[in-house]
């Protein structure tokens, strides 16, 4: 993945999924946005694991404030 954002992937992901819906694409060039698309889906899921990982050390540092630690 070449510096694309989460919702620039997931609205990449949206074409290739419509495009592929119509079925009138070349069995290569079906194969080809296949093969980019999960590409994009494994990009977007590291992306959200890495936004969950930062969502809970925030949750965990302020429950450790909030502690008095």
């Amino acid at each position: 993945m070449s510096e694309k954002t989460f919702e620039e992937a997931m609205s990449r992901i949206q074409v290739i999924v419509s495009t592929l819906e119509k079925g009138d694409v070349q069995l290569q060039e079906a194969t080809t946005l296949f093969e980019e698309g999960l590409a994009l889906i494994d990009f977007c899921e590291k992306q959200l694991s890495a936004f969950s990982d930062k969502v809970n050390e925030l949750k965990e540092r302020n429950q450790d404030k909030q502690n008095g630690r």
